[in-house]
């Protein structure tokens, strides 16, 4: 399987769309060394053991699970009008795919007390987070088109 990265006309959304395993690959790299980075400084204790490998696992899935919600949208805004209903849509799978992930983490594992709150309430911030940077972008992008028609 051949990955070609084209930068020209495309842009984030086609991007991400085109090369799955690579945004989740780049994801789980950022955010692996904004975890390790202050373990080397000595800011908080390395894990030891089995520790690492499973959190880095989870790291993984819960990419994948992310970069998934794109893929959703995208295939629900081909036969959906409306964008809130596909947002709305997509957070329902995703956040039950986290869900469920969390859910067979308990089978292996002792969770914290609140973890399900915890995961949800994580989980919902990003999400408005995210859905207020594609209002806003979305507006801009309709005003800097309007512009243009106009001159």
């Amino acid at each position: 399987m051949k990955t070609k990265i084209s930068l020209k006309g495309k842009d984030l959304y086609s991007k991400i769309l085109h090369n799955k395993f690579i945004t989740i690959c780049i994801l789980f790299t950022i955010f692996t060394l904004l975890d390790t980075i202050p373990i080397i400084l000595g800011l908080w204790a390395a894990k030891v053991g089995m520790g690492p490998y499973v959190h880095l696992l989870g790291r993984f899935i819960l990419h994948s699970i992310l970069v998934s919600g794109v893929y959703i949208f995208d295939v629900l805004r081909k036969s959906i009008k409306s964008k809130l209903l596909i947002y709305t849509i997509t957070f329902i799978l995703t956040w039950g795919l986290l869900l469920a992930y969390l859910w067979t983490n308990s089978l292996f594992a002792e969770l914290h007390p609140d973890a399900y709150l915890d995961m949800t309430r994580s989980y919902l911030f990003l999400y408005l987070l995210l859905g207020v940077v594609l209002l806003i972008s979305n507006t801009s992008r309709k005003i800097i088109k309007n512009k243009r028609k106009k001159l």
